[in-house]
């Protein structure tokens, strides 16, 4: 019986400059929204909605305590 945890083999790097570890897979997540435009438009909305809720609330806020 062959055993697969033993023939893994694991890609980290260590970045001298940054004097920190990389990890290809973040290098991965990156090139895949860039590729895929659906994926980015998606976190593109979701940034911008994230703006506007919190603007809003301060907004809200801020009117709460003129009154």
């Amino acid at each position: 019986m062959m055993e697969y945890a033993k023939d893994e083999v694991f890609t980290i790097r260590y970045n001298m400059k940054k004097d920190k570890l990389e990890y290809p897979i973040q290098k991965k997540i990156r090139e895949k929204i860039k590729q895929n435009k659906v994926l980015s438009l998606f976190f593109l909305m979701g940034i911008i909605f994230t703006v506007l809720d919190i603007t809003f609330i301060y907004c809200f806020f801020s009117l709460l305590t003129k009154i």
